[in-house]
């Protein structure tokens, strides 16, 4: 493998904070952000920059007053941003709730697509979920009070297995059965790339799903049937999947469990917010940070198609 010779030199740096922050500004201008909210606004700091910083925040996994002490130490971070002075912390807290989820979500798109410069089919996509608990209650007290702790956030994607990305994610609040999400993310995931094989867990097992990916995507499915030792298995791609079920392309969907353990071991595997939309928000930014981070890595090996 060779490294590209047309990227940027900052690629190429230790510094991957400076590298970081840098991709971050330039994925938000090509997301098409708009630099003010509204003609009212004070004109302090565009959104780009305090998008920016919110994002590099997750990716930093710190708390919004460690993030303006860690941007004070040095004044190429204040060159990268092209501002003269770093924002308070307060401005950037009011901010993460002043900003739209579907923004948020059109930087996510922005960035997977720097993935893929080539049109055609990816190999194999594969879907799974996870949970995201809250941190902001205290177990002790929980204890003491008598009353339940709080739940968690479950989180779908859809990942590329053989370059690590998200393509779709899907976010309850609610603990909903895993064949609900996969419509949504199988709909999301095809406006980015298609795949030639989707690979899911028996959770998953469903003759409706089958038939999405077989005659919507034109691909190949392998879902594991629940029970191999059933007298009788209902639906046509249910029963061919006793004996067609690859097991060399299906073992690529441990490689969504990778993206998840990145994600909760670099950026959290939590959320901070208080309120059911600051957390989704939250973890749409960690998946910008681990996808950002994700294309920094890519780019040092391979060159980007």
């Amino acid at each position: 493998m060779q490294l590209n010779p047309n990227k940027e030199p900052y690629f190429y740096t230790n510094r991957k904070h400076i590298s970081f922050l840098t991709v971050t500004m330039n994925a938000v201008q090509a997301a098409k952000v708009p630099m003010y909210r509204t003609k009212f606004s004070k004109h302090e700091f565009t959104q780009h920059q305090l998008l920016s910083l919110v994002i590099f925040k997750e990716y930093l996994g710190v708390k919004y007053r460690q993030l303006c002490d860690i941007l004070e130490l040095t004044k190429e971070f204040r060159e990268i941003l092209g501002c003269s002075r770093i924002p308070h912390y307060t401005t950037l807290c009011r901010f993460s709730h002043r900003i739209s989820s579907k923004l948020i979500s059109r930087i996510l798109d922005t960035v997977t697509s720097l993935f893929y410069r080539s049109s055609g089919r990816i190999s194999t996509i594969a879907i799974d979920s996870t949970g995201f608990p809250t941190s902001y209650f205290s177990y002790y007290y929980s204890v003491r009070a008598q009353k339940d702790r709080k739940g968690f956030l479950k989180i779908s994607l859809a990942v590329d297995t053989h370059k690590q990305t998200i393509l779709a994610l899907k976010i309850t609040k609610n603990r909903q059965h895993d064949t609900k999400h996969v419509p949504s993310l199988l709909r999301k995931s095809s406006r980015i790339k298609l795949a030639r094989f989707y690979v899911l867990d028996r959770g998953y097992d469903s003759e409706a799903i089958h038939r999405q990916i077989r005659e919507e995507f034109r691909a190949i499915s392998y879902i594991p049937i629940r029970n191999w030792n059933a007298s009788y298995v209902s639906g046509n791609y249910r029963q061919r999947m006793i004996k067609e079920l690859d097991r060399t392309v299906y073992r690529r969907r441990n490689i969504v469990e990778t993206v998840f353990s990145v994600m909760k071991r670099k950026f959290g595997g939590f959320t901070r917010g208080f309120g059911f939309k600051s957390q989704v928000k939250e973890i749409k930014l960690k998946c910008i940070a681990y996808s950002l981070d994700r294309f920094l890595k890519y780019q040092t090996i391979l060159s980007v198609v």
